[in-house]
């Protein structure tokens, strides 16, 4: 039976990508159940024509394809979730891939944890270099801060993106704009789950946006942006940080105290 709307919305941006849609295309039409799914793509501003000749095929095929003016990832992206029917979304950018099981995985885990705003997997690298690129791991706050280790091929409750306010749309972030989410996200204290599963393949390339937002300047403007932004939150966060480096640098040179007290607190304690 037919659902009455999709369960989970794929959003991809895609500027002047072309070459690489139809492999995304391609790896969301792995998952069996159709009607589980909307595709929703946003054309933001393409200029190549190849790219604008392939789009213009694709919605005589039926995709969902929403046209603007160039504004960045970011914007791309609250385009697709604004015009999106379900209540979960995944994130897919153009020029990656999925694996089948992420659907499963994002609606049985968000159907599930009512207090769960992201679910996220590991990525498989491939393209013009397969290492590593960066490594997934378990959220916390304070690894969040430092840097960005959660790529924006994510599954995420919509009312968390409600709730924060989307992606913010500053083009100081492009490349960036998923880590300063994920700090939002955090902030708002949805919690995020962790699938240590490669889920998605991550595409290297030479001509990527995020090799051009980490030129020296560039980076150097956007983590202004970024902490000036959450100046409060992280002034709260190295606080805690440098109080704890305090209270252990004190503790390692004065061990029988620590031992001491470790004791009274583990059987003193009231439960």
């Amino acid at each position: 039976m037919p659902h009455l709307q999709p369960l989970i919305s794929i959003i991809i941006p895609c500027y002047n990508s072309g070459q690489y849609l139809p492999d995304a295309l391609e790896s969301i039409k792995t998952y069996p159940d159709k009607n589980a799914y909307e595709v929703i793509i946003v054309d933001d501003g393409s200029t190549d024509q190849y790219t604008l000749n392939l789009l213009t095929k694709l919605q005589t095929e039926g995709y969902i394809i929403f046209k603007q003016e160039n504004k960045g990832p970011a914007a791309a992206r609250n385009t697709g979730v604004s015009n999106a029917k379900a209540e979960y979304l995944l994130f897919l950018d153009s020029d990656n891939k999925i694996r089948s099981s992420y659907i499963d995985q994002g609606i049985k885990i968000l159907s599930t944890f009512q207090d769960v705003g992201v679910v996220y997997g590991n990525p498989a690298f491939f393209g013009s270099k397969t290492e590593e690129r960066f490594v997934t791991r378990s959220f916390d706050m304070y690894s969040i801060l430092i840097n960005n280790y959660i790529d924006m091929c994510s599954v995420i409750r919509k009312k968390a993106w409600q709730e924060v306010g989307g992606f913010d749309e500053a083009r100081i972030l492009i490349g960036f704009e998923d880590w300063e989410f994920w700090i939002r996200v955090g902030a708002a204290e949805w919690k995020f789950y962790h699938v240590n599963e490669t889920l998605f393949d991550y595409r290297v390339r030479e001509d990527s946006v995020i090799k051009n937002a980490l030129q020296p300047d560039k980076h150097r403007q956007m983590l202004n942006y970024v902490h000036t932004k959450h100046l409060t939150l992280f002034n709260k966060f190295y606080s805690e940080l440098y109080e704890q480096s305090c209270y252990y640098s004190n503790d390692q040179k004065k061990p029988f105290r620590s031992f001491i007290k470790y004791f009274y607190n583990k059987y003193n304690r009231k439960s």
